[in-house]
């Protein structure tokens, strides 16, 4: 199975209503050290910057597993960040390589 380095291969994109904003949110876990394994659950969590707008205001957002040239590998579920700051999603095996 391959295993990701999801510091690098995970990215939340957040609804083009962040386009002219100065506002972020951060993904808490997994963090650079932390390995996720193709075919096992993988826990995401994250936090905005305290600063407008924030995840209460945000709503749904695109999520998906990417490579480390930020290459979309699998597409994963939209998630409602105003009503859930985790989720967990199990990575494809067959999406790419390790990462690192």
């Amino acid at each position: 199975m391959s295993a990701f380095k999801t510091l690098a291969s995970l990215a939340l994109l957040v609804s083009t209503r962040l386009a002219f904003v100065q506002a972020a949110v951060y993904v808490t876990n997994p963090v650079q050290s932390t390995t996720c394994s193709g075919g096992q659950s993988c826990e995401v969590d994250w936090v905005d910057d305290g600063q407008s707008p924030l995840l209460s205001d945000i709503g749904e957002c695109t999520v998906g597993l990417y490579n480390g040239e930020m290459a979309l590998v699998q597409s994963l579920t939209s998630v409602n960040v105003a009503d859930t700051t985790s989720f967990s999603f199990t990575p494809n095996p067959s999406a790419g390589d390790n990462g690192g």
